[in-house]
């Protein structure tokens, strides 16, 4: 990853924290597991071949798209996503 990279990262998940007064609560779990997406795509920029990371952008982008129509699902998402962050440290 380059600083811009890192830059770009950082400047969402500021003006995203900042955006928030007033939105819905869900919004917040939305815009932080969006910056960890976006932080999953650029790891697997240097590291193309990581099973782990590939199969954990896909858990965040099939269930992220849930936050307003199904929200027991959304969360079912970030418990799952978070169950395979164990495959990192194992």
């Amino acid at each position: 990853m380059n600083q811009n990279d890192y830059f770009e990262l950082l400047v969402y998940m500021i003006t995203s924290a900042a955006g928030l007064e007033g939105e819905p609560r869900i919004y917040g779990p939305l815009r932080m597991i969006e910056a960890s997406q976006r932080l999953c795509r650029l790891m697997l920029a240097e590291n193309p071949e990581n099973q782990d990371l590939k199969e954990l952008v896909e858990i965040i982008e099939s269930g992220k798209g849930k936050t307003m129509s199904d929200e027991k699902a959304f969360y079912q998402m970030l418990q799952d996503a978070a169950a395979k962050l164990v495959d990192f440290v194992n």
